[in-house]
């Protein structure tokens, strides 16, 4: 008989706005939000997880939360895989032997995982614990559903962390530091393993590519980014047919588009100004990479001496300047959530909106009857990069090293790659996994086609680099987004803009006690 499951919620006083895309995501990740009417199970909330949270799993995507920079104890580090920190099995049970069908030895206990949950719950892991439980009915998993990841920083500290956790929401820890501090395992064992489907395919060879470079720090691979993520400018295809507007694909026809939706008493652009990576990831990114090539964020990446000051970083910053100075920015974004400004633009109060590959699913219950969501790569100056999009792998799993059942996290992580749970995925989230061949002939929504296919043309131009800097060096993107919602939206002026983020940059650079790293 199998051990009962169970899966609990921790509730905090967030606001209603609260991320409910945790099931994919950006790092955002991701990315997208279970229907409203799918069952979850839940229990009442655990004793160390009160608190509030006032920012969204996409702030953190890009941002990983400031909590683990101070440094998490090291302690968390002792104690075998199955053995907590005085040398007990904490239930975990005695190890079993290693084999194809039981790659990492599972012999049973517990596993105890933590996952954000915006609100709308976590329903896809229901099936993933299920054929996981069905294949070794002597293990229980315990997968918390919680608003708050920081909430995990004390475990870390204590020396009790779980056995796995994904990082991708309000509260998201330090994953630069963790990794620093020797507090999260290696799943290299995991990649080398047969997959679920297939035993003579290994995970990695199941896998499309990208996951590996996505999950590596400092050399380490400590990550396993399960979910496809885009960042798209959506626009109501619906709407402009009606009004006879050609959907641009150069920057120039995108201000002249610009005009005339202006002229017609609609604003062209809304986008959060609460969480600065929205802007950031959706516009700034691409549009710098189109400028000036990829290679000008590796350089910002690697805290080259003047990489703000590069041409393509400046002629970009002009061009987001010109959506404040003509007025094509929706008034009072400054103060709207994610969710109040993707809302207004489905009321058609503005035309085009930055937003990962998420959108649909999130705010699935407030489309209206007859708008036509659609994803395109931010125009372009450069006509033959027009196509280009930011897309990668998010939604990043996580074993601390400390695990107390390390067997069982990475035989979870085994399942939740298999074509099932890959296709169940998809099916409640609109949304795609990095698992090759699973979603061929799965058919999805009509916006989903959009972003899919947008992120083939993307691909066929040239793979998307992620820009790593805003993860490997958190308070540096702080201060550089915070710069560029002043730009969009105050009062800053180019060469302020361009001042402020090579600042934040030097002082990086300076600080000794910061760990470096490059691509």
């Amino acid at each position: 008989m199998s051990a009962a499951r169970s899966s609990r919620t921790v509730r905090s006083s967030a606001h209603a706005d609260a991320p409910a895309h945790a099931t994919a995501h950006p790092s955002h990740s991701t990315a997208a939000r279970p229907p409203q009417g799918a069952a979850s199970r839940t229990a009442p909330g655990i004793s160390n997880a009160s608190g509030t949270t006032g920012t969204t799993r996409r702030a953190l995507f890009g941002l990983a939360g400031a909590l683990g920079a101070v440094g998490l104890s090291a302690c968390a580090t002792s104690g075998a895989p199955g053995a907590d920190a005085d040398g007990s099995d904490g239930g975990s049970g005695a190890a079993a032997g290693t084999s194809p069908e039981n790659p990492f030895g599972v012999a049973g206990g517990e596993l105890k995982a933590f996952v954000f949950d915006g609100g709308g719950g976590v329903p896809y892991l229901d099936l993933t614990e299920q054929l996981l439980e069905e294949k070794h009915p002597d293990l229980a998993a315990d997968v918390v559903r919680t608003e708050d990841l920081s909430t995990l920083q004390p475990q870390f500290v204590n020396g009790t962390p779980p056995d796995l956790f994904q990082n991708s929401g309000a509260g998201a820890l330090d994953i630069t530091s963790l990794t620093a501090n020797g507090q999260l395992a290696s799943l290299e064992d995991l990649m080398a393993a047969p997959s679920w489907d297939d035993p003579t395919v290994t995970v990695e060879e199941s896998l499309n590519p990208g996951v590996r470079e996505a999950g590596t720090v400092d050399g380490t691979l400590v990550g396993l980014n399960t979910v496809q993520y885009a960042w798209a400018l959506w626009h109501d295809a619906a709407l402009l047919e009606e009004k006879g507007w050609q959907p641009p694909t150069t920057w120039d026809e995108l201000m002249s588009l610009s005009a005339e939706i202006k002229a017609e008493g609609i604003f062209p652009f809304a986008f959060t100004g609460q969480h600065a990576n929205y802007p950031d990831e959706g516009i700034l990114q691409p549009l710098v990479a189109k400028i000036g090539g990829q290679e000008v964020w590796q350089s910002i990446d690697n805290l080259e001496e003047g990489a703000w000051q590069q041409d393509a970083v400046r002629e970009a910053a002009e061009a987001l300047l010109q959506l404040r100075t003509d007025q094509l920015i929706l008034p009072g974004v400054a103060q709207m959530t994610h969710v109040q400004s993707q809302t207004a633009w489905l009321n058609h109060e503005a035309v085009f909106i930055p937003v990962g590959a998420w959108l649909e699913n999130e705010m699935k219950s407030a489309i209206p009857e007859g708008f036509r969501m659609t994803a395109a790569a931010l125009p372009s100056p450069d006509p033959a990069l027009a196509d280009l999009t930011p897309n990668n792998p998010g939604a990043g799993w996580f074993v601390p090293e400390g695990a107390a059942n390390k067997p069982a996290a990475l035989e979870f992580l085994r399942v939740l790659l298999s074509r099932e749970s890959s296709r169940n995925y998809a099916e409640l989230s609109n949304s795609v996994t990095m698992v090759a061949g699973a979603h061929d002939d799965q058919q999805l929504s009509e916006p989903f086609t959009t972003l899919t296919e947008m992120i083939e043309r993307s691909n066929a131009v040239e793979p998307w680099q992620a820009v790593k800097y805003p993860t490997w060096y958190p308070a540096m993107a702080e201060e550089t987004r915070a710069a560029l919602i002043a730009l969009l939206l105050d009062d800053l002026d180019v060469d302020g803009f361009l001042t402020r983020c090579q600042k934040a940059a030097d002082r990086t650079a300076a600080d000794d006690a910061i760990a470096k790293q490059t691509r």
